[in-house]
């Protein structure tokens, strides 16, 4: 986690770039009005730093997104939530080359997929398989 200086920074980023006033910004934060000021000045008591919830009202208020958030004041990098995603069948591909095609396109090539996994009956392990290992 950043310290509390680069906290600092990068939430005045995001509140320059909403374009909101920090209590405005609080608000969107779902935060008492003083929050968001609390936060960027030093000499004031830490607070607890905006949760994913407050991150995703933000975000839904701001326009920002939510990952840009995650990644601005948490620290973590969209391109590990799109490889979490990706591992767990969600969101699309992180193949570059699929960048290139339009959404229909895209959306092509994930009904071929299925297809193919259609055409792949189930396989279900004898039961010898099941408890014992192989190496």
């Amino acid at each position: 986690m950043d310290t509390d200086d680069e906290f600092r920074a990068r939430l005045r980023d995001i509140l320059a770039r909403s374009g909101l006033s920090m209590r405005a910004l609080s608000a969107a934060f779902g935060r008492d009005p003083g929050y968001v000021a609390a936060l960027l000045d030093p000499s004031r008591p830490s607070r607890a730093r905006p949760t994913p919830a407050d991150l995703l009202r933000a975000s839904d208020a701001t326009g920002i997104p939510f990952v840009e958030l995650l990644e601005a004041l948490w620290g973590i990098e969209p391109a590990r939530l799109a490889d979490e995603l990706g591992r767990r069948g969600l969101g699309r591909s992180t193949d570059t080359r699929l960048t290139r095609l339009s959404d229909a396109e895209r959306a092509e090539v994930s009904d071929y997929v299925d297809f193919l996994v259609a055409r792949h009956p189930r396989r279900t392990r004898p039961r010898s398989e099941l408890t014992t290992s192989r190496s």
